[in-house]
């Protein structure tokens, strides 16, 4: 190495001021509010001594959590491990997103497209998207007998709303240039939504799709609860009348993260194929 590159490489150091600063705030911030949420837990765990029902306090919940943590892949029937209960609430999510989906995006492109379907459809969106989900849980009883379908059926019809709005809200905001360009072209229907309608579209589908997701979860945790079927719902409800409140803030724990994930991952193909797009 000549004295020149010496020089050169003393005069470089690493700023760690600067790396330390963005990614610093990245971890200080995020373990500040973890900080402090085991700081009012604590708090409101203490408060609870001495009543019928105590709340567990956090090094309580981990104690009792380390069983069930260990047991976490168990597939003893009838004492599933978490991993199987949450991957069969899972399955009923996808199933139901899926249908909600293929539903709500051309249901979406038409209501878009023609103001006479959105005159029809946008009045039963506006009064089936504030009713509750556990609301629509009898109803699937008796239309899809069983324990899977019910649940399914309430994904749904809770979670297409966004979806469809989102979409709806995305074909009006084409402009009206990209539709004159269509008729001059002469393009078919097929060509028009395949050329102009989807890659217009994609961000708002993806932000209904998000939201659909996200509701689809929360959905599917009260719909377990209320039909007894196997899944991480159904886990809340059993350990809760067990008295087993460790067990159910653990289960909270992992529905929140598992929300989380299932969030990250659309929006990472979101950021694939939009990125395609432009």
């Amino acid at each position: 190495m000549s004295v020149a590159t010496q020089r050169q490489t003393k005069k470089s150091p690493i700023d760690w001021g600067k790396f330390f600063g963005k990614n610093g705030e990245n971890v200080i911030f995020p373990l500040l509010g973890i900080i402090l949420l085991i700081f009012v837990w604590s708090i409101v765990a203490k408060s609870t001594e001495g009543k019928i029902s105590v709340l567990p306090n956090p090094s309580q919940t981990i104690q009792d959590s380390i069983p069930y943590l260990q047991n976490f892949f168990s597939t003893t029937q009838g004492d599933e491990g978490i991993f199987f209960l949450t991957l069969f609430s899972l399955g009923r999510v996808a199933a139901g997103f899926a249908i909600a989906t293929l539903i709500a995006v051309p249901l979406g492109f038409w209501v878009g497209t023609s103001e006479k379907a959105s005159k029809t459809v946008m009045p039963l969106v506006a009064i089936g998207k504030p009713i509750s989900p556990l609301a629509w849980l009898p109803v699937g009883i008796v239309v899809f007998p069983g324990q899977l379908a019910p649940a399914v059926f309430v994904i749904v019809v809770t979670s297409l709303w966004p979806t469809l709005i989102n979409t709806a809200l995305g074909v009006k905001s084409i402009p009206q240039d990209y539709w004159n360009v269509s008729r001059v072209l002469n393009l078919s229907k097929w060509q028009v939504v395949t050329q102009i309608m989807i890659p217009s579209t994609l961000p708002y589908i993806f932000t209904g799709l998000r939201l659909s997701l996200g509701i689809a979860w929360l959905v599917i945790v009260a719909a377990e609860m209320l039909t007894g079927t196997t899944g991480i719902g159904f886990f809340v409800w059993d350990t809760y009348n067990t008295g087993e409140i460790s067990l159910v803030i653990l289960s909270l724990f992992i529905i929140g993260i598992v929300g989380l994930l299932l969030d990250q991952v659309v929006a990472l193909v979101e950021r694939q194929v939009v990125g395609k797009q432009q």
